[in-house]
């Protein structure tokens, strides 16, 4: 059933072919991304794979979603989707992190971690914390909202990211999670505020 709904999902989003992958598509496939286990995949796994791989997705949105093709978790449920100069970042400061074990929520409070202002040892402690599952205390979930604050000035410098409601905190944290350019980002983030 997961498979189906995976199957389906990507189909009509990348619009892959309903027909085997050639042995060259395979191999595009296999070489990606050595750390991913592509010894269960089906022909229509390696359809979906192919899709993947050559969507324009970012690679790590590529990476989270061929894991979870071989996990054969929803790619759609609960992986990160981060970028792959986040996927950097938080593994600058959690190094054995596995992308496709954390959901979209960890890695984002994560990140935000790391712009806190803390010191390097701190933010490593509780990205690592974050990353592998622990609840945040209360002094993580401010330094969370710091961090929050300091990501979108990167934005948009001069405006006062304080006037967001929640939902609106909300909607300005998946722009700058997004593909977006950041120009996009930017002025999507400035209409929110003002």
């Amino acid at each position: 059933m997961t498979r189906m709904m995976i199957a389906t999902a990507l189909a009509t989003t990348l619009g892959t072919a309903a027909f085997a992958a050639t042995e060259a598509q395979i191999q595009q496939v296999q070489t990606f991304n050595a750390g991913i286990d592509t010894t269960t995949f089906t022909d229509t796994d390696y359809d979906i794979a192919y899709g993947i791989v050559t969507s324009g997705m970012s690679n790590g949105e590529k990476t989270a979603k061929l894991r979870a093709l071989g996990t054969d978790d929803n790619v759609d449920m609960g992986i990160a989707m981060i970028s792959e100069a986040e996927m950097a970042r938080l593994l600058d400061y959690a190094p054995n992190t596995d992308f496709g074990a954390i959901t979209q929520s960890q890695a984002e409070a994560a990140l935000a971690v790391t712009y806190g202002g803390e010191s390097r040892a701190t933010i490593t402690n509780r990205v690592e914390a974050i990353l592998g599952g622990a609840e945040m205390d209360a002094d993580t979930l401010t330094i969370v909202g710091e961090g929050q604050a300091a990501m979108l000035r990167n934005y948009v410098p001069e405006a006062d990211v304080t006037v967001l409601t929640q939902e609106e905190l909300a909607l300005a944290m998946s722009y700058v999670h997004s593909g977006m350019s950041r120009n996009e980002k930017a002025a999507q983030i400035e209409a929110l505020i003002n």
